[in-house]
């Protein structure tokens, strides 16, 4: 069964939405303008092998009839915003539907942490909608006459809101599939993403065994932490030295008679630990500390 996948068309009237949806529906070009307040359609496309229903809405682009977006209309899974590229106008008359789906998206985030934060059932997981797509598409790219506005201008205004770009031309049938699955797939990616984090278990930090008190984020050691640890070496080779005086030479085991004892007694350094043993009898020196 095909995934359905809802796709939204806006943008300023004229701009050719109406087109550049019919070419990718009935392969038809339509040269005369009929102001659309809002059709819908429905086509199956395969995109990477793998078969999407796809439902598309082309909705009204003049001013006066943009009141009528409603709110399912705002539920689709992506938008594309068309513009004409030999009318300036129309690529500022983005701002007004960018706006309302930028607001969709937020409200779409909120719904998600809430949902996160809710209990869910064992055999329920309401994970919600993922973050709506968008890309910008200069439509008429074949009119290179009259081009006004500039590819590497629509390249930026999709950049700067986070935005896929292309540039696509009804009439001469350029970029029209390649647009579409270009939203499919990042559709797909959104929604695996979507499920990945909506369904991810909470982390919790993993309590330290040194007690309430002990950090879970390592700090740089300051001047104090440099002192203290200083101090406790310092403490450490006084101790450790302290009793190697009194332990040293205290044991002193041959492996021959006490004449060897006495032969050898006084040929152990009492200053740096070193046996100077004369002779090939074995010896062990036994040092605490």
């Amino acid at each position: 069964m095909a995934d359905k996948i809802s796709i939204t068309i806006c943008g300023d009237g004229g701009c050719g939405k109406s087109s550049i949806t019919l070419r990718l529906v009935r392969s038809q070009w339509i040269h005369e303008y009929d102001p659309t307040i809002e059709d819908s359609y429905s086509v199956t496309r395969t995109v990477d092998g793998l078969p999407y229903f796809l439902s598309i809405t082309d909705t009204a682009g003049q001013e006066e009839y943009r009141g009528l977006w409603t709110a399912a209309t705002l539920q689709s899974d992506a938008f594309l915003l068309a513009y004409d590229i030999t009318n300036p106008s129309s690529l500022d008359s983005l701002n007004y539907f960018m706006d309302m789906i930028n607001l969709e998206a937020e409200k779409r985030a909120e719904n998600a942490q809430r949902r996160r934060k809710e209990p869910q059932g064992h055999n329920a997981i309401d994970i919600g909608l993922p973050p709506p797509v968008k890309i910008v598409a200069g439509n008429k790219c074949d009119l290179k006459d009259g081009r006004v506005i500039t590819s590497r201008d629509g390249l930026e205004y999709a950049r700067r809101h986070g935005c896929g770009f292309m540039e696509t031309s009804a009439r001469e049938m350029v970029n029209i599939e390649e647009t579409f699955a270009l939203l499919v797939r990042r559709v797909v990616e959104a929604r695996r993403l979507h499920y990945q984090q909506a369904t991810a278990a909470p982390t919790r930090p993993l309590a330290s065994r040194a007690g309430p008190s002990a950090h879970t984020t390592a700090l740089p050691p300051t001047t104090a932490d440099a002192s203290v640890k200083g101090s406790h070496e310092a403490q450490t080779r006084h101790r450790f030295w302290g009793f190697g005086k009194r332990a040293r030479n205290t044991v002193l085991v041959f492996n021959r008679s006490e004449q060897d004892l006495e032969k050898y007694k006084g040929e152990v350094s009492t200053g740096d630990k070193k046996l100077e043993a004369r002779g090939s009898f074995s010896h062990r020196l036994c040092c605490f500390g």
